[in-house]
């Protein structure tokens, strides 16, 4: 029922500006429709820039006088879709008052119209006519469903019999239904001032990420009359955030439960109402439930290290709300040693984190625990930390996550936070954003290089500089060890095939990128580039891709879905020779230690998207030093591997070759070593898309050696893959091998 939305007014106050670009810029979009051609208005108080929408260059054609002052741009032939709209020649100071006009009726003119005026001639009613929304509550802990009261009521003039209102739901909450009252997800109206009913609950055709409930009103509504919607829903956000956003300008636009458009007919597109006239709406953490503890992964005896731990709510949430028990004991474990490390107490950094500096240590596996003091009980254990000799001719292991989303695209959260979050609350090693280079503007991508290289610490914590192009072969992530990377996006004709891309980055070892959520998203694997398409992504939020049946399977495979996108395995086995990194792919504008649901895997929704139910995953990456030239060549070098977030250790070769590699030998002797978090459950070897051996153990430090009775013939690879007793999970990289020359 509900209609895209072809005729658009623009706040230019959106546009974005940076030092020395001629152009004035936003990401601009325009529902698909099969004759692209518009006509375009712009009301401007002073100037009469050249406006550009992508590759279609307009320049005014008649200034209409005023006021307001309307300029008219004729009619071009846009892309209809996700845009670039560049202004030149134009003052920022005056965007604050201007506005664009784009609208599918040709014979538009809004000469002599107030900006209020011409919202009534495109669509029936003014943003401000539209009404006005109380919700109740207003806030409400993460996680927490309940009823929610929308009271809507009508603006001046009301509206007229016929007269629809809409109100929209998260499709991460239970989908509204109308005829059980006993079952989530119910809604209904009360209170009335006259006949309301519910006409149609429909996927939203703006966003795929929300449900519409379309009210039909058969008498209208005076101005200041109304209605109440009440919903009631058991499942609802995880994630603490502000929801603000009024007008669904984006198909991301993340709204708060119950926004509302009117429309004053079936006939006529929805209006948004007036931001001062909406509600919002606030979801907070809960109180604290639950410490985290952190140490490093692997490093050499004679660094100076330290633990870390971290008060979050149920749902991982920092800060949390309310007071934190910090009255427990820490302590450090051994093979055969067992350290005190005191209490938080003259620790805290902030009132729930805080750092302990480790005393010297021996080489071995050591893990921290926290108990209560005086009752004994573990209250928390960390992830293992291994500690190797200086001279021992390894390399350490960092932890971090390189795929996270903000608000710069269809995420939430602030840009620059995202880095703050990673290093200070994740307690990560490494992080990158990787937004959606379609979603933000040339301008945007300046200033978000400038804030990721800002985060960049060397030796301490290390950013890289990426993004995720999206085009005709489906989701590429892109990062580079420089200060800056071209952009290239993928809803860009000239650059929506990846040929383009992997053409410009040929040869260029400072950049690599991959695919993610090979499944989940439907992979076509056309145009690779072995020089600069080198990992691939196991495991994310969206799920596993090692295989199609597998426990952590995405949810479109378990919905039936089976002959969607490629698995690893089947990108193995056509030849690629592809590392693997683990991600989160969360939209929260948090890396590596996004929110979870403890007992929810798999079938709570963890951020806004529905289809996004597992926990963020890891990166581990084995490399000499933490910089951002070793960390783009261990990713190049396919030396990493991929958790589902636990921070597990492990070692893997196969006669003698180490991950990532390909090597000849006369025998594939497999050789693991595992410390985990949670008891192993079982050590398996991968070969050539096959489980091969699956060995069972017990605790959490497991080796493992078996060697492939069958004989080499040809090349064939193999990896590591570890489940722990929570299911949690590990993939080493993958060694290629081929029989020793001569034998």
């Amino acid at each position: 029922m509900t209609q895209d939305r072809h005729d658009r007014i623009f706040p230019l106050r959106r546009l974005n500006s940076y030092p020395g670009s001629e152009w004035l810029d936003a990401t601009f979009w325009l529902p698909k429709a099969a004759n692209a051609v518009r006509r375009v208005w712009a009301m401007l108080p002073e100037s009469s820039p050249t406006i550009c929408i992508d590759d279609a260059r307009l320049e005014p054609e008649r200034v209409c006088k005023g006021p307001p002052r309307w300029i008219d741009y004729g009619r071009g032939r846009l892309q209809t879709h996700f845009s670039q709209l560049r202004v030149g020649g134009m003052k920022v100071a005056e965007c604050a008052d201007s506005y664009l006009l784009v609208t599918a009726r040709l014979d538009f003119s809004p000469e002599g119209c107030t900006l209020d005026q011409a919202e009534r001639m495109l669509w029936g009613l003014t943003r401000r006519d539209a009404g006005s929304t109380t919700l109740r509550p207003g806030r409400r802990t993460a996680g927490r469903g309940g009823e929610f009261c929308c009271t809507y009521s009508a603006g001046a003039g009301g509206l007229p019999a016929g007269a629809m209102v809409r109100f929209t739901v998260p499709r991460a909450f239970d989908r509204p239904q109308a005829e059980d009252p006993d079952c989530p997800g119910f809604i209904k109206i009360a209170g009335a001032d006259r006949p309301v009913s519910i006409a149609a609950i429909e996927d939203c055709v703006e966003s795929h990420t929300q449900t519409d409930v379309l009210c039909h009103l058969d008498d209208g509504l005076q101005s200041g009359e109304g209605f109440e919607v009440r919903y009631r829903c058991d499942k609802a956000f995880l994630y603490s955030n502000l929801f603000r956003c009024v007008d669904r300008s984006y198909w991301y636009c993340k709204t708060p439960p119950l926004s509302v458009a009117a429309a004053v007919s079936r006939e006529h597109p929805f209006v948004s109402l007036a931001e001062e006239n909406a509600h919002t709406f606030e979801f907070v953490a809960g109180p604290a439930e639950r410490l985290h503890l952190f140490l490093p992964g692997r490093r050499f005896a004679s660094e100076e290290l330290s633990l870390r731990g971290l008060f979050t709510d149920h749902y991982r949430n920092s800060p949390p709300t309310g007071p934190v028990d910090a009255e427990l004991e820490l302590w450090l474990v051994g093979e055969a040693r067992k350290v005190p490390l005191g209490t938080p107490a003259g620790r805290f950094s902030a009132r729930h984190r805080f750092e302990i500096p480790l005393p010297a240590l021996r080489p071995g596996v050591y893990r921290a625990f926290a108990r209560r003091s005086g009752d004994g009980g573990e209250l928390a254990r960390s992830n293992p930390l291994e500690i190797i000799a200086d001279d021992s001719g390894r390399e350490r292991i960092y932890w971090g996550e390189i795929h996270a989303h903000t608000e710069m695209s269809d995420g939430c959260g602030e840009y620059g936070q995202l880095y703050r979050h990673a290093r200070r609350e994740g307690c990560l090693d490494f992080a990158a954003a990787a937004d959606h280079a379609c979603y933000f503007s040339d301008n945007q991508w300046q200033w978000m290089q400038d804030v990721t290289n800002s985060w960049n610490e060397p030796g301490r914590f290390v950013t890289l500089v990426g993004y995720e192009w999206a085009g005709k072969q489906r989701h590429r992530n892109v990062y580079t060890s420089r200060d800056r990377l071209e952009l290239f996006r993928g809803m860009y004709e000239p650059t929506s095939n990846l040929d383009v891309v992997w053409r410009h980055f040929h040869g260029d070892e400072e950049v690599v990128g991959g695919p993610h959520a090979p499944l989940a998203h439907g992979l076509i694997w056309a145009f690779h580039d072995p020089e600069v398409e080198r990992f691939v992504e196991m495991y994310s939020m969206w799920g596993a891709n090692d295989f199609r049946d597998g426990p952590l399977a995405p949810l479109s495979l378990k919905a039936g879905d089976k002959a969607r996108g490629l698995t690893v395995n089947e990108l193995l086995g056509q030849g690629a020779k592809l590392g693997f990194t683990g991600g989160g792919d969360c939209h929260e504008g948090r890396a590596g230690f996004s929110v979870e649901d403890p007992t929810g895997q798999g079938t709570t929704t963890h951020t806004f998207a529905a289809g996004l139910a597992y926990r963020c995953g890891m990166t581990a990456a084995v490399m000499p030093r933490l910089d951002r030239k070793c960390l783009i060549r261990a990713i190049r070098n396919r030396r990493t591997y991929a958790t589902t977030g636990a921070r597990i250790l492990l070692d893997f070769t196969v006669a003698g070759v180490a991950m990532g590699s390909v090597g000849r030998a006369e025998q594939a002797e497999c050789r693991a070593a595992v410390h985990a978090v949670d008891p192993i459950r079982a050590m398996e070897i991968v070969k050539d898309g096959n489980i091969a051996y699956s060995a069972g153990a017990e605790g959490l430090d497991a080796a493992v050696t078996w060697t492939d009775p069958e004989p080499l013939r040809g090349e064939h690879y193999y990896y590591l893959r570890v489940v722990q007793a929570d299911g949690q999970m590990a993939w080493s990289g993958p060694i290629w091998l081929r029989r020793a020359p001569g034998e």
